[in-house]
């Protein structure tokens, strides 16, 4: 259900050759090049031919529905579902784990319910947005790489720029090993290279490192390109927030069902109740004020400008809501993300 660029289908038999041979891989290509549908496709291919196609995905929280989405709409006859919601809806997934080819969840969640995956294996494994395990000491990237899979992916649009560590922590993903360990890694080429500018260590592991990497850049490809990409991200409520939409709603109904008929509602009374259930929707802090938190949809939204500026993007963020941008603002300035308002 798509027309695929050349570049893509480059990207596709890429991926195909390196699983071949055993090898993982990093698509590194820069944001909109389409990196999930070039991934699905060499799922959708697997299954095909092989009859299976059991992979987990992981990805940001603001990305896990997005993932299903597109699954659905790219490659229809592939069961994927998401492992969200509570703990004991997560566990139910999980338990029915073979009826489905894909599971989709968060690196959040992941972490939380990493015991659960010690069990499992997977045909392949593909992390979405690839840096949230730069730091090989944090828990995302332990937790992943607990995972045990046949094949790993690893999709990033970011280009590691700050520390060659972090290169180390992605290949120790993806094939452990095949940079050493890191002890071995930082005297022996890190540190030669990053102090000393030993530029023979900097050709080795670039020769070592080129063949496992595939990028390109929205200049190489712009005529293949269409005029825009429009993506819709959906975001789950926590439970807290379900509860809380649901009691509104339920105050909305009550309160329509009082009228005569909604042909005699008052009309900016409806307009009212509908515009809080949106501002819910957005964040419960814009109606309530014993509320702490930012919402799920703030969250998702944070992850994304910060996806987005990591890889030099500009945005422009809009809201229905000045009240959001207030809330919108605060964050940006926890985050010491430039702004202008």
């Amino acid at each position: 259900k798509a027309t695929m660029g050349i570049y893509e289908s480059d990207g596709y038999r890429w991926i195909r050759l390196l699983d071949h041979f055993g090898f993982g891989g990093i698509l590194a290509d820069e944001m909109g090049l389409g990196k999930t549908l070039q991934a699905i496709s060499v799922l959708a291919a697997c299954k095909a031919e092989n009859g299976h196609c059991h992979t987990l995905v992981v990805t940001p929280a603001s990305l896990v529905y997005n993932w299903c989405e597109e699954i659905h709409r790219f490659a229809p006859k592939l069961q994927a579902a998401p492992v969200s919601g509570t703990q004991t809806e997560r566990q139910l997934i999980l338990e029915k784990q073979g009826d489905y080819d894909i599971l989709v969840t968060s690196y959040d969640l992941l972490k939380r319910d990493i015991d659960q995956y010690d069990a499992l294996k997977f045909d392949f494994q593909i992390l979405d947005e690839a840096q949230y395990i730069k730091n090989q000491r944090t828990m995302n990237a332990i937790s992943t790489k607990r995972l045990k899979s046949q094949y790993a992916l690893a999709l990033t649009g970011t280009p590691i720029e700050n520390s060659l560590a972090e290169l180390w922590s992605i290949f120790d993903f993806l094939m452990p090993g095949y940079l050493f360990d890191y002890r071995y890694f930082s005297q022996n080429f890190e540190k030669e290279i990053m102090l000393k500018k030993n530029k023979d260590l900097q050709e080795r592991l670039k020769k070592m490192v080129q063949p496992f990497i595939l990028r390109r850049v929205k200049k190489d490809v712009l005529k293949e390109l269409p005029e825009k990409t429009e993506t819709t991200l959906s975001v789950a409520m926590n439970e807290e927030e379900e509860n809380l939409y649901m009691a509104n709603l339920a105050q909305v109904n009550a309160k329509l069902q009082e009228e005569t008929g909604i042909e005699k509602a008052n009309r900016f009374q409806i307009l009212g109740m509908l515009i809080r259930l949106r501002q819910i929707c957005c964040d419960p802090r814009l109606i309530y004020d014993n509320i702490a938190t930012p919402s799920s949809k703030l969250k998702a939204c944070l992850e994304l400008v910060k996806t987005l500026v990591d890889n030099n993007k500009s945005v422009l963020l809009f809201s229905n809501f000045t009240s959001m941008l207030d809330l919108i603002q605060v964050e940006l300035h926890n985050l010491h993300t430039p702004y202008f308002r």
